[in-house]
């Protein structure tokens, strides 16, 4: 009978022991990353730890509840990169990003690029060059996901007859993308200029302010602000300012041309924060 124990019992035990301890410590920790949203950082099926968030910086990459989800208890968990702190404003024009009307130059991102392979040596050097897959062996204007480096190799190289950025048009409205107000001419690479919201700030109410910042009102604030026949009301008393109570961060995916980060949610409130990515595992 003690063989038996020393050989299998004992090192089931502390088997099962060492996985609950790993669990508790680690397991809770890692996610899995789905889809493309952030690279080339992090690619579809990566596993990355995350952490407590504590001061949370620019260039951070943040596991929100996603604040679509606001009505359910168990929302779902996004992750996407904070670009702009509260009290900063934020623009995007023609894809380029504006924080507080200052170009952000930024290297871990990604974009759709228009290639146009004209011949035979385009189509060699896609493929043997820079590591474009054609979707089809029709020679014709087709999209790749490149990052900003390789745009900028591209480029540079000028070996490929045509290499461009893919941009919407400006006048291209998008109502699916906050505040989701067809006054706001807002598409994901034309976006703003929004200011996010700080812990404390104060802003006028006014029909436009009352229009971005409506779905923050009701779903990270927690406060009925109405607008009745040209008066504001807040929690029902009639008011013309309103403060925030909370800090937001604006969110921005490296694969800037999906936008389900805050160009679809809006700013993310400090308490919606779940984790802090620190690395990448596996």
């Amino acid at each position: 009978m003690k063989p038996f124990v020393y050989r299998w019992l004992l090192p089931l035990g502390a088997a099962i022991v060492c996985a609950i301890v790993l669990w508790i410590f680690v397991g809770n920790h890692v996610y899995r990353i789905s889809g493309r949203a952030m690279f080339p950082f992090a690619y579809d099926g990566d596993w990355v730890y995350a952490e407590k968030p504590v001061d949370i910086q620019c260039g951070d990459i943040l596991l929100i509840g996603n604040p679509l989800d606001y009505r359910h208890s168990s929302p779902r968990i996004s992750y996407s990169r904070c670009i702009a702190t509260p009290g900063s404003k934020v623009q995007i024009y023609s894809k380029r990003l504006y924080v507080n009307d200052e170009l952000q130059q930024g290297v871990n991102i990604s974009f759709d690029a228009e290639v146009l392979l004209l011949n035979e040596a385009d189509k060699r050097a896609a493929v043997d060059r820079y590591k474009l897959v054609p979707e089809n062996q029709i020679l014709t204007n087709t999209k790749y996901v490149v990052s900003q480096n390789l745009f900028n190799r591209m480029v540079s190289d000028s070996v490929l007859s045509h290499v461009r950025q893919s941009v919407l048009p400006a006048y291209l409205y998008d109502d699916k993308l906050f505040p989701f107000s067809h006054q706001f001419n807002f598409n994901k690479d034309y976006f703003g200029p929004v200011v996010v919201p700080s812990k404390g700030m104060k802003i006028k109410l006014t029909p436009s302010n009352y229009l971005v910042y409506k779905f923050l009102f009701l779903h990270a604030e927690k406060t009925k602000v109405e607008h009745r026949d040209g008066v504001f009301y807040v929690d029902g008393i009639k008011s013309d300012s309103y403060t925030f109570k909370h800090d937001y961060f604006f969110m921005l995916n490296d694969y800037r041309d999906d936008p389900s980060d805050s160009r679809t949610y809006g700013p993310v409130a400090d308490d919606e924060i779940v984790a802090r990515v620190s690395s990448v595992i596996f």
